[in-house]
């Protein structure tokens, strides 16, 4: 029985401790947050046994193998480093850390230690991605050719520290990486050559304006809001293939969307929302000279209890993990670059 602490209960906590209560191989025993009183709330509607304000205290518990930590993003970097030299596994999630450098450190961090260190790359673990994937590793695409990700709303509410772009906020980097992960995993995590990017800060105040109510954090950080509205960009890859990236919370678009769309020279796939806004996967293949179609017919599984699953096998019995850290941070070259050439009005250029 792999035992878990949880480290920070805000919403996402949520999805997590659900997800371990149906699997029967593990047990959260404790979780922490800066809030006494939150952390009580989840341990009382989880059932967790032991409650702690400093995550430190939960770190020092000999008896947990393994944590999730689900902070804001600015306090992943030092909380991972922590729990990998107190000896335990861990899981982080998205996005992995506030930049490129920070994932490295965590990541050198976790070859000491020789503990595992997975991020919650929960996209992957859709069964749509899944089965593209496997498509794809079987050669059903053939050579990538082109690929975008789009993430956009007309006018997001986020608060807190998810307005503040110092702290992690922002739809490229806290939303779209999801979007961005996936292109580049099912492209086999090919690196960055030359990125260029424009962003616009324009309506920022269009939330306040239509009083809507968006993402809150649970510990009041007030910040003023300096994410992008809307953040556009062109990677070429070193496999050939440009991506382009289009991420906004404030957009005057007809459709909202999540997008991600790969052609290939065999196959052409996109993954999208579909009327009642839940994933599905199209394909269209050439065969006998002519285009087929295909909509698969997959299985709704939780993609968070297919990860945590995932995660306490590759813990238990050293499988191989589908996260790795070396591409988180090839993944935050990516979003790094973006910022810092829509920023400079430059491109970036990797060596």
């Amino acid at each position: 029985m792999l035992k878990i602490g949880i480290i920070g209960a805000g919403h996402i906590s949520e999805s997590h401790l659900g997800a371990f209560q149906k699997m029967d191989n593990c047990e959260v025993k404790a979780i922490s947050d800066l809030s006494e009183e939150l952390a009580q709330k989840r341990a009382t509607d989880y059932g967790v046994a032991d409650v702690y304000t400093d995550y430190k205290e939960l770190l020092a518990d000999k008896e947990i193998d393994a944590v999730v930590i689900a902070t804001p993003t600015f306090a992943h970097k030092p909380i991972v480093i922590d729990a990998l030299n107190s000896g335990k596994h861990v899981l982080c999630e998205k996005p992995p850390a506030l930049n490129a450098q920070e994932v490295k450190e965590c990541e050198e961090a976790a070859k000491k230690s020789g503990k595992l260190l997975m991020y919650a790359l929960v996209c992957r673990f859709r069964s749509q991605h899944l089965y593209l994937k496997k498509l794809i590793e079987a050669g059903k695409m053939g050579d990538f050719v082109s690929a975008e990700c789009i993430r956009i709303s007309r006018c997001g509410a986020s608060q807190g520290w998810l307005s503040n772009r110092e702290k992690g906020g922002g739809t490229l980097r806290d939303a779209c990486i999801h979007e961005i992960d996936s292109a580049l995993w099912f492209m086999g995590y090919p690196k960055p050559k030359t990125v260029v990017a424009t962003e616009s800060f324009v309506n920022s105040d269009l939330p306040d304006k239509m009083k809507l109510e968006g993402w809150k954090t649970y510990h009041k950080i007030n910040c003023e809001r300096n994410v992008e509205s809307v953040i556009d960009g062109f990677v070429v890859l070193d496999n050939g293939v440009g991506l382009h990236v289009k991420a906004a919370d404030i957009l005057n678009i007809v459709d909202e969307d999540r997008t991600i769309t790969l052609c290939g020279e065999k196959l052409g796939a996109k993954i999208a929302p579909d009327e009642n806004y839940k994933m599905q996967l199209d394909l269209v293949e050439v065969a006998d000279d002519a285009f087929v179609d295909s909509h698969p017919n997959l299985s709704s599984t939780s993609p968070f209890i297919t990860m945590l699953e995932h995660f306490v096998d590759c813990v238990t019995n050293g499988t191989e993990c589908l996260c790795r850290p070396e591409e988180a941070f090839t993944l935050m070259q990516v979003v790094d670059a973006m910022y810092e050439s829509a920023k400079t009005g430059k491109p970036v250029i990797f060596e």
